[in-house]
């Protein structure tokens, strides 16, 4: 079995805890990247629609492709609470199906490289990039490889409100650019279970050379969603590249 069908389950957004104010201030950098609305929009890796819904809100047409069914779940009841339309749509990001769709595709939160063959992560650049009608663009936001190895941490440890403790424990192959992560984690009543993240980061460098081999040119380079310069010591990469 693949990684992510384990990883991305319906217990993902609890154990990972991501606040509402992370995901505002992620929308706000997209709404100054983005067309204008009512632009055609792709979320691909969508996960549970935090950013699908909210830029629905916003005026935008959107459609969220994802390969996690409860997820996907998870999505579609957001959306009808928040009173959106967002069209959820169960799928594989190495065959993105769609053709000159989409005024822009955004990619979000490191949802780019869960394959250990490289043809296959540039298989889903190609994919963007013929779902993008001429013109459009791409906006990514992923990993800083240099980040992480400079400030490499091996391990890392939190505690939810319910009071589930998580353990996080890392390991960086240099020679393939690999980061596998083991999360375990244990709730109040002692129920204790874990999970394996297994993704490519990437350089600029690298990051910029596979973009173009698949016809998306680079035109900005952000170092975080407060679209600071990129330097070095950025935590993040974030690109958009036009077709």
């Amino acid at each position: 079995m693949n990684w992510w069908n384990d990883y991305f389950d319906a217990t993902y957004p609890q154990r990972y805890a991501l606040n509402s104010e992370q995901t505002v201030a992620e929308v706000l950098m997209l709404r100054d990247l983005l067309p204008e609305p009512p632009a055609d929009l792709l979320d691909l890796a969508c996960g549970q629609g935090r950013h699908s819904i909210n830029l629905a809100r916003a005026g935008f047409t959107v459609i969220g492709l994802d390969a996690s069914e409860p997820l996907l779940d998870l999505a579609r009841t957001d959306a009808i609470a928040a009173g959106v339309e967002v069209d959820f749509v169960a799928g594989d990001m190495r065959a993105i199906p769609y053709s000159g769709c989409f005024d822009a595709v955004i990619n979000m939160f490191t949802a780019f490289g869960y394959f250990d063959r490289e043809e296959e992560n540039q298989a889903v650049l190609e994919g963007i990039a013929r779902a993008l009608k001429p013109g459009g663009r791409l906006i990514m936001e992923l990993a800083h490889r240099d980040r992480v190895v400079t400030g490499f941490q091996p391990t890392d440890w939190y505690e939810l409100d319910d009071g589930t403790v998580v353990w996080i424990r890392r390991y960086f192959d240099p020679l393939r650019g690999i980061l596998t992560s083991i999360d375990r984690w244990r709730d109040p009543d002692g129920h204790e279970d874990e999970r394996i993240h297994r993704i490519r980061i990437y350089t600029a460098t690298e990051l910029d050379h596979m973009l173009r081999q698949a016809n998306l040119t680079p035109i900005n380079w952000y170092g975080s969603i407060n679209l600071h310069a990129l330097t070095a010591a950025s935590p993040r990469i974030i690109v958009v590249a036009t077709r």
